[in-house]
């Protein structure tokens, strides 16, 4: 059955439909905007919000790491945000000690968000945390750990995942090196990012993913930081069989890029991204809020 109808826009809106619509008719352009809108809300986006954050004790002795304060609101809220806006309406928040604190927060409808949990009675490490969740997840996911401050475009790494599909079955999301430093007002310092994975691409297609350094041993001149937002497949669980007490940086990464199965989103410039799990890096977050380098 097919259902025909009028819609009558505002001569402001009309225009700007004009200009965006590119050499198609407005009407095969909105067509794609509804499905997009549809297809992301079938993918679910897995939030992992259980570790105890213990570099930033003794503040998280009583407080989830996901729940420290940033610009007076826990830092979760922002990832959730970001997620509402990318048009991701079902979320899976992984939890651990403390996870009450998050439950009664956000609760199973947060800003539009249906929200479900999954909680771990020990340490299953985020490969774990994800296998724990396989049964909530049918189709196309997208996975964030919850101590990261950023603006950057969830739906352009879907869009991305879902082009190389077929050759991959899973998207990590970086930004530059390079990038990094400027952003943080420093040079060449590896201190800065010890503790972050890095990760290469070979120069042929620039987004396969051909090394991966989970902890780099000297100070990086190039290369991607893994910023903790990947896209998966449900294959994936073919890698997380055995998963608990594993992490995805450092045990399942270096299998999927022994199979050719990860690809690279890299992030443009202008994106904002901050690992806020470190002290300096937590005051360097609000600084950011202040500032306007981020915005709320």
């Amino acid at each position: 059955m097919v259902h025909k109808f009028t819609v009558e826009f505002p001569e402001r809106i009309w225009d700007a439909l004009r200009e965006k619509k590119g050499s198609g008719s407005i009407k095969d352009f909105l067509i794609k905007i509804i499905e997009k809108e549809f297809e992301l809300r079938k993918i679910k986006a897995l939030i992992l919000a259980g570790g105890e954050g213990a570099r930033l004790k003794p503040l998280t002795e009583s407080i989830p790491k996901a729940m420290i304060p940033v610009g007076y609101k826990p830092l979760l809220e922002y990832n959730l945000e970001l997620i509402a806006k990318s048009g991701i309406t079902d979320v899976v928040l992984l939890i651990g000690k403390l996870g009450n604190r998050v439950m009664k927060h956000f609760g199973q409808n947060w800003n539009g968000l249906d929200i479900s949990y999954v909680s771990e009675s020990s340490n299953l490490d985020t490969a774990g945390a994800i296998y724990n969740a396989r049964n909530l997840v049918t189709g196309t996911f997208i996975v964030m750990n919850s101590d990261i401050l950023t603006d950057i475009k969830l739906e352009s790494i879907i869009d991305f995942h879902k082009g190389h599909k077929k050759e991959s079955i899973a998207t990590i999301c970086g930004v530059s090196v390079n990038d990094y430093y400027l952003s943080m007002g420093k040079e060449s310092d590896k201190a800065v990012f010890s503790d972050y994975g890095v990760f290469y691409v070979d120069d042929l297609t620039g987004y396969q993913v051909v090394k991966f350094e989970e902890t780099p041993t000297k100070s990086q001149q190039s290369g991607y930081i893994d910023t903790g937002i990947y896209v998966f497949e449900p294959a994936i669980f073919d890698y997380l069989n055995e998963s608990e007490g594993k992490s995805i940086s450092n045990d399942i990464i270096p299998l999927l890029i022994k199979d050719k199965k990860l690809k690279a989103y890299i992030c443009p410039k202008t994106a904002f991204w901050i690992d806020v799990a470190h002290p300096d890096r937590w005051s360097k977050a609000w600084d950011a809020l202040f500032t306007g380098a981020f915005e709320i």
